[in-house]
C-alpha cells in the first residue's frame, strides 16, 4: 500500500500531462479560426458575387436603352454571357416602356427595373433597384 501511496504523490509525468491538455485546447482553438476564416471567405466571394451581378443588371439595362434608341422594335435575345455571369433583359411594352434587367453571378442576382418613355428622345422616368 506503501507503494501506491508513494507513487500517486510523485509528480512524474504530469508535465507532460499539461502540455497534452495544452496542446488539445490549441488544437481545437485552431480548428475553431480555420472555421470562422473560412465563413469570412465565403461571405466575402457572395459580396463579390453580388456586386457583379448588379453590374451585370446595369449593363443590360444600359444596353437596352442604347439599343431601343436606335430602334424603338428592339428585341434582346436572351440571356447574354459576361465574364463568369449573364444578363437577360426583359422589355415590356407601354408607356413609358418597362426595361428588366437581370444580372447572374454564381448564386448572387440582382434585378433592376426601368421605365423610360422614347419619343421624342429616350427619356428614363425612373430607375429602381431590386
Amino acid at each position: 500500500m506503501h507503494f501506491a501511496w508513494s507513487r500517486c504523490k510523485s509528480q512524474n509525468g504530469s508535465a507532460s500531462m499539461a502540455a497534452l491538455v495544452a496542446m488539445l485546447f490549441l488544437g481545437v482553438l485552431g480548428s475553431a479560426f480555420i472555421g470562422v476564416s473560412s465563413t469570412e471567405v465565403n461571405m466575402a466571394a457572395n459580396y463579390r458575387d453580388g456586386i457583379a451581378a448588379q453590374y451585370l443588371a446595369e449593363a443590360g439595362a444600359r444596353r437596352s436603352i442604347v439599343e431601343l434608341s436606335k430602334n424603338p422594335n428592339w428585341k434582346p435575345v436572351n440571356p447574354y454571357k459576361e465574364g463568369s455571369g449573364n444578363y437577360s433583359v426583359t422589355i415590356i411594352a407601354g408607356t413609358p416602356i418597362t426595361i428588366e434587367a437581370k444580372g447572374v453571378v454564381n448564386n448572387a442576382v440582382r434585378q433592376i427595373v426601368v421605365k423610360a418613355t422614347v419619343v421624342p428622345k429616350f427619356n428614363i422616368v425612373s430607375w429602381n433597384y431590386h
